[in-house]
């Protein structure tokens, strides 16, 4: 099984990593490779950067 290193700006930040990533393992891989692309998407980054737009979102969803 391959390792993944997580870093962050502090511990706290280190740990909120930690347990997004724990959540990520319940997602398919076709799921996780889809949530990728819209990693690789500024649009899409837009929306996560921002709480508002964040909001819309999850209202829509």
């Amino acid at each position: 099984m391959a390792n993944v290193i997580i870093t962050g700006k502090n511990s706290i930040d280190e740990l909120k990593r930690v347990k997004a990533i724990e959540k990520l393992k319940a997602l398919s891989t076709e799921e996780l490779e889809r949530l990728t692309s819209l990693s690789d998407n500024s649009k899409a980054r837009a929306y996560l950067s921002s709480a508002t737009k964040f909001t819309m979102l999850k209202t829509f969803l």
